[in-house]
């Protein structure tokens, strides 16, 4: 099938989700529609943010594991030692009696060098015999060389002769990495890698039990299933982090029910982690049955082990978990945030707070919150960035906040406040968890706005000003509707907020929210009941105190962008708690688009004007259109110093210095035209 443009393929979809949200009456069948649409987008190639795809079986083995011309091709040291014991010719003809030679000699005197053979000459036999099919046999090698990778990276008394610079340190690692990766390869296809288990692998003659334990915050109960990081190719994210050290590293798929946790209802549905498998052998006398225990292990949680007295690094990837999340259709091409934008009813399932590790009450929330037409996912970059840093993933656990953009930006705050409310109370009854005072907000875009409407205090003056002078309480109607409009313009600063970050934020409206935006956001948007009917109704009955209704008939987060809507004179002016920080990213380049035409230079969508910020502590200009600048180098690194600062104000760590950057080495953004 032919690939289409990336705009005709979302031209398409749009025209699917407008008529899955006009034409089916259902909530689910609606549901049932998008994913269809996110289905179609992803076969017709448009607009995916990640892909992550399967690797292709040749591509999974080092140089190391390549044989050409034979099936054992082993090192030169591997191949010089045999040559001493006149074994080079015998392991061309018989490699299986040249590993029950080794296997003898290293039992009975084991040397560095011996015991290295031993391991990579299992390794390869097991590589050769498992592409010709036979996987018993293979297996039981796997076992055998991980076995003696071990004994040659933790046997005391090896302990004198092992050097960390020897090339062969390294070749033993991969031994022992590779062949545990082969050996959960097929647990995993399986199934059967389920901790708190015990599979057999292999024979009598080199095989052992395995035993799967989980170690850390995540419970067995919370894991589905285990796919291998190696096994996927991932594209979409520049920045793939990994470590390097002793382990598998694995994508751990969650389970979608609840498991008990408290957490448990703020994890996405199909989140997957990060893992690493870290295989310790805990029997091996002679003439017994050897035991292994393959431990699963958080990296972001614990990046060393203690093994037999020796510290040992975990490998890990943290990238490729989080693009295996992310490569879902519904999520990956815009259509979620395309649906809920259209669709306000569609989006009750799903606003609200997010996390994708488990809570830590010693660690202080950084809460991501996206703009208009946008969900959770455009934090991906930024969030893969800032999570890779010891210090701010010791110090900073990530939530994100998801709300229905098309409705305006005032509700969603009130809806913020309310979800604010209740993850504190509930993962936080007693307020013994003192990092939760100290929570930052970060928001792009609109979430800008949504997240400085946490730290105002509303008093009358958002009542007065902008609704009515009358006073609230001589308003008649549903005492459940006078409520939600209450607490929808009288609030106070929420005191657990410590700063304020904002990147691209229309902090005085945006020009894109001209006459032809806000006819397309009145034809096409759908919006919770609320806002359709209550609040009319509301205006309808009240007439007397509310005229006209001004904000209550701003009924579009389009129209409430607007830089006519009053509601920005009245924000800019509120009285803000003085302890609170405030810290604004603009962007900024050639004009171009609905700017060009205005005269404003900004970043595409907003202008600098109105960018600006009068209460921001700190401001910066980065050279980004308005849709990328969160994941522009620059934002991020600023948003990284604001984090390592605030920690530095706490004494949590240390103050280093970075040195500044010049803006003048940002390479300018050429325009062009679409």
């Amino acid at each position: 099938m032919p690939t289409l443009r990336p705009r005709a393929v979302m031209l398409l979809v749009c025209a699917l989700i407008v008529a899955a949200t006009t034409f089916c009456g259902c909530k689910m069948t609606q549901e049932r529609c998008i994913e269809r649409a996110a289905a179609i987008s992803s076969s017709l190639g448009g607009g995916s943010i990640v892909k992550v795809k399967p690797v292709r079986k040749q591509n999974l083995f080092s140089p190391l594991h390549r044989y050409i011309s034979g099936p054992v091709q082993p090192s030169e040291r591997t191949v010089r030692l045999l040559r001493n014991y006149n074994l080079e010719t015998r392991l061309k003809v018989d490699p299986d009696q040249v590993i029950e030679w080794l296997q003898e000699l290293v039992l009975d005197s084991p040397s560095m060098e011996e015991v290295h053979a031993l391991a990579e000459i299992c390794k390869l036999r097991a590589d050769w015999l498992a592409a010709a099919g036979n996987k018993s046999e293979a297996a039981e090698l796997y076992a055998n060389a991980i076995v003696h990778a071990h004994q040659f990276l933790f046997d005391s008394t090896l302990s004198v002769k092992r050097n960390a610079f020897d090339p062969q340190f390294r070749s033993i690692c991969d031994v022992y990495n590779q062949s545990l990766a082969s050996i959960l390869r097929v647990v995993c296809k399986e199934n059967a890698l389920l901790p708190g288990h015990e599979v057999s692998i292999g024979g009598s003659r080199f095989g052992c039990d395995m035993e799967f334990q989980i170690v850390g915050r995540w419970k067995e109960q919370h894991f589905e299933r285990f796919e291998l990081v190696n096994d996927y190719q991932m594209t979409g994210i520049e920045n793939q982090y990994r470590t390097y050290g002793l382990g598998v590293p694995l994508i751990a798929i969650c389970k979608t029910e609840e498991t008990g946790s408290k957490e448990d209802k703020y994890y996405p549905p199909s989140l997957t982690l990060p893992m690493t498998a870290f295989c310790e052998i805990v029997e091996s006398e002679t003439g017994s049955r050897r035991k292994a225990v393959v431990k699963l292990y958080d990296p972001l949680e614990q990046t060393h082990v203690k093994h037999q007295d020796v510290t040992v690094p975990l490998e890990s990837d943290l990238t490729t978990p989080l693009a295996y999340h992310l490569n879902d259709p519904l999520l990956n091409s815009g259509l979620l945030a395309t649906a809920t934008l259209i669709n306000g009813e569609l989006a009750d399932g799903i606003h609200g707070m997010y996390m994708l590790s488990p809570f830590d009450p010693t660690k202080i929330p950084v809460v991501m919150v996206h703009g208009i037409w946008s969900s959770p996912v455009t934090w991906a970059h930024m969030f893969n960035d800032l999570r890779a840093i010891p210090e701010i993933h010791e110090n900073y656990q990530f939530w994100f906040y998801a709300y229905p953009t098309g409705q305006p930006f005032w509700m969603s705050a009130q809806q913020m406040r309310e979800d604010l409310s209740t993850i504190r109370r509930e993962l936080d009854p007693g307020s013994d968890a003192p990092a939760l005072d100290d929570m930052i907000l970060i928001g792009h875009s609109m979430g800008g706005l949504v997240s400085q409407l946490q730290v105002l205090d509303s008093g009358d003056t958002f009542w007065n000003e902008l609704v009515s002078p009358r006073p609230f309480g001589d308003l008649r109607g549903d005492p459940e509707s006078i409520q939600k409009l209450r607490d929808t313009f009288f609030f106070k600063a929420n005191r657990s907020i410590d700063r304020v970050v904002t990147i691209g934020t229309p902090n005085h409206g945006s020009s894109s929210a001209n006459a032809t935006t806000r006819w397309i956001g009145h034809t096409f948007f759908t919006l919770p009941d609320f806002l359709g009917n209550e609040f009319q109704k509301l205006v309808r009955d009240n007439a007397d105190i509310l005229g006209d209704g001004k904000l209550l008939t701003t009924t579009t987060s389009v129209d409430a962008l607007s830089p006519e809507c009053p509601i920005f004179d009245v924000m800019n002016s509120g009285k803000r708690p003085q302890n609170i920080k405030f810290h604004n990213i603009i962007g900024q380049v050639q004009r171009r688009g609905l700017l060009r035409k205005s005269g404003e230079h900004g970043d595409g969508v907003v202008g600098v004007k109105s960018a600006r910020y009068e209460h921001a502590d700190s401001e910066i200009i980065v050279n980004a259109e308005h849709a990328k600048i969160h994941q522009h180098p620059s934002c991020i690194l600023e948003v990284r110093k604001i984090l390592t600062e605030n920690l530095v104000e706490k004494n949590l760590i240390r103050s280093r210095r970075l040195p500044e950057i010049p803006v003048s080495w940002e390479a300018p953004i050429t325009a062009t035209d679409d």
